[in-house]
């Protein structure tokens, strides 16, 4: 690849990254602030999106031919999943915007194996933060020069900003993102300093603004998992101590806020009801019980046409565009079947952390946790897991094959280890084996 072609490569890879992460994106839901788009029927900018994406995953998967195999074993969940939407076409009652969905939920899919193809994830760090630091600086603007746009009035929430994002909650979900990336490329000197500090600074302004409190609270439970895993990267009896305490530490919380969660959302200055969103989960839960096993379809519960929806939105008092719960998004769409290979698909990333926590060569891992679990608790609340031109699920998808290659590589490392050392010129005598790390040699 020449230094044009790599230039072009970056340059359109950057600005998938703006687009995936929503910035003013698309521009018709941006500045009208709300749906424009009656739900289910296409959008010119999404198509233009995806259309481009096409031809740019086409030639840079060419490039990275010979690594193509092993990026489609390692991504195997993910796929598996792309595979099982499109299947539900034949049980759904719109098998066309079945088809559609899934197809642009394939392609964000292949995206974020992309990312994890090109196997630079200090200039994805870097990268990212510089997405953040734009976007930070277009909230502003809109905040100061556009307050009618960049700004959201309602019964729970007074002149909450949501800047240059759609919703409030994207604008905090952003920031969250934002700070966690900022820090660790600060740490790792990934891009110029100056821009980490800009973006952390910005985004905590910003997350101020929006009143997003669950960003706080991923952060936290990521800077948590982190230090786990850099406790068991020191492979000694003291990691391993401190670790273990760690563990315990997480699981007694985990208990208490199992427990006593409307405590700790007051805490925090929550809605108990998160908004009205228990009452969307108290209504998803019902149509899930009519359709249990395979769902209705990916993305074809929420349709204007539909009487379904209809009936859910007059029950509800509002429209909402999904969930707000990625588990009973997919349960809606895919039913048990759906929700049991997402659930592969974590159990799969989480066991690969493990697996390669103390490793040397995965310099990424605690990072990589940190990420898995700001985007699993940020799910919780949002939709974001499988869903199209969206940036965590791309960054999902990318963590989830990192941490695949260096599984393979941690297991071609124990191979080599065990492979015995031919000496050239002895005839046929003691197989010498080399020893193992961590193994005392006598």
């Amino acid at each position: 690849m020449n230094r044009a072609a790599a230039y072009l490569e970056r340059g359109t890879t950057f600005l998938y990254l703006v687009l995936f992460a929503g910035v003013m994106w698309p521009p018709d839901a941006y500045f009208s602030g709300g749906m424009v788009t009656p739900q289910g029927a296409s959008n010119i900018y999404d198509f233009l999106e995806f259309a481009i994406l096409v031809p740019f995953l086409g030639l840079g998967f060419l490039a990275w031919r010979r690594d193509f195999p092993q990026l489609m074993r390692c991504a195997w969940p993910v796929l598996a999943l792309c595979a099982f939407a499109f299947l539900s076409a034949y049980w759904s009652d719109d098998p066309s915007i079945v088809v559609r969905r899934a197809g642009t939920v394939t392609l964000s899919t292949f995206f974020g194996i992309y990312l994890a193809a090109r196997g630079d994830f200090a200039w994805l760090v870097g990268a990212l933060v510089k997405v953040y630091a734009l976007a930070a600086i277009a909230s502003f603007f809109a905040i100061a020069f556009l307050p009618q746009s960049a700004t959201v009035t309602g019964e729970y929430y007074t002149h909450a900003w949501r800047g240059a994002f759609t919703d409030k909650n994207e604008l905090g979900m952003a920031c969250g993102e934002a700070i966690m990336l900022s820090v660790y490329a600060f740490h790792r000197h990934y891009g110029p300093r100056w821009i980490a500090r800009f973006t952390i600074l910005a985004s905590l302004v910003l997350l101020y603004g929006s009143q997003s409190k669950t960003p706080i609270v991923f952060m936290m439970a990521a800077l948590y998992g982190a230090m786990i895993v850099l406790a068991l990267r020191r492979r000694n009896a003291l990691g391993l101590v401190i670790g273990y305490a760690l563990i315990v530490m997480g699981i007694a919380v985990g208990g208490f806020l199992a427990v006593g969660w409307q405590e700790a959302l007051l805490a925090l200055g929550r809605d108990p009801t998160f908004t009205n969103r228990t009452r969307i989960w108290q209504l998803a839960l019902e149509y899930i019980a009519n359709r249990p096993w395979f769902g209705y379809g990916f993305g074809a519960f929420w349709r204007e046409q539909s009487a379904d929806t209809q009936t859910f939105w007059t029950a509800l008092g509002f429209k909402t565009p999904h969930a707000h719960n990625s588990w009973l998004e997919l349960a809606l769409g895919l039913g048990i079947v759906g929700v049991t290979i997402a659930g592969l698909g974590w159990l799969a990333a989480f066991y690969r952390t493990l697996r390669v926590a103390a490793a040397p060569h995965a310099v990424h891992v605690a990072f990589c946790l940190a990420l898995l679990t700001a985007i699993f608790l940020e799910n919780l609340s949002e939709y974001e897991f499988f869903r199209a031109g969206r940036l965590m699920w791309a960054l999902f998808v990318a963590v989830l094959v990192y941490l695949g290659r260096e599984v393979v590589l941690s297991r071609s490392h124990r191979v080599a280890a065990r492979r015995p050392i031919q000496i050239a010129g002895l005839a046929p005598g003691p197989i010498i084996y080399p020893p193992v790390r961590g193994a005392i040699v006598r």
